[in-house]
């Protein structure tokens, strides 16, 4: 893998990002997947803290945080279009206040110090995740959690011919997708730099068939 390799910067996601604000509005969550996210970090305590959320796309899962006792969130995506959106849902739900959101790659910009910092539906669009689970890492206090497709088993296989099948997509469709491709990474050897940091794991789930969720708590 080439750790300089970073998430393309231009692409759908503005896109993206418009449709998962779109059913956020209508369910409280662009994706299934986020509302387990926010239900593990519930049970660890989010009440009073700080949240980061790294690629934060439309920023349901850090607004949804704010709502649900965190003191304040933050969140960071690539996308213009989805720190856009980010901005109109907090505005909608009254807590432009206590949620702040801004353009950046998360694996590059500094990121200030969060309670908990989390990594949705997001290295799998890094073809390496080196650099964003070093950067991301340092500016977790407490709590760190991600999600990430399964790489292990039957369910691992199915996720990796399903990736290969999109990225053929994402090249026939070159002009549209900008030169986007997804990836399933190994997941043991994230967990294991993730406690080289110095965390606990103190869940690891699959979620939806597809996700694997896992959250650290800092030993």
């Amino acid at each position: 893998m080439n750790d300089d390799a970073t998430e393309p910067e231009g692409c759908c996601f503005d896109e993206w990002a418009v449709n998962s604000a779109a059913r956020a509005r209508k369910r409280g969550f662009g994706a299934k997947v986020t509302e387990r996210v926010l239900g593990a970090l519930e049970r660890q305590g989010l009440g009073g803290r700080t949240v980061l959320d790294v690629g934060c796309g439309a920023g349901d899962l850090a607004l949804a945080a704010v709502d649900r006792g965190a003191a304040r969130a933050s969140g960071i995506d690539l996308s213009p279009g989805g720190i856009e959106e980010a901005r109109r849902l907090a505005a909608e739900r009254g807590l432009s206040d206590r949620a702040a959101f801004s353009v950046g790659d998360g694996a590059e910009a500094p990121l200030d110090r969060h309670d908990v910092v989390t990594l949705n539906r997001v290295l799998c669009c890094y073809p390496s995740v080196e650099r964003l689970l070093e950067n991301s890492l340092g500016a977790a206090g407490s709590i760190y959690a991600y999600t990430a497709p399964v790489h292990t088993g039957v369910v691992g296989r199915f996720n990796r011919i399903s990736v290969a099948i999109s990225n053929a997509w994402f090249r026939l469709r070159a002009k549209k997708f900008g030169g986007f491709q997804a990836f399933v990474h190994d997941l043991d050897r994230v967990d294991r730099t993730i406690a080289s940091a110095g965390f606990r794991r103190v869940r690891r789930s699959h979620e939806r068939i597809t996700w694997q969720l896992a959250v650290f708590v800092r030993s």
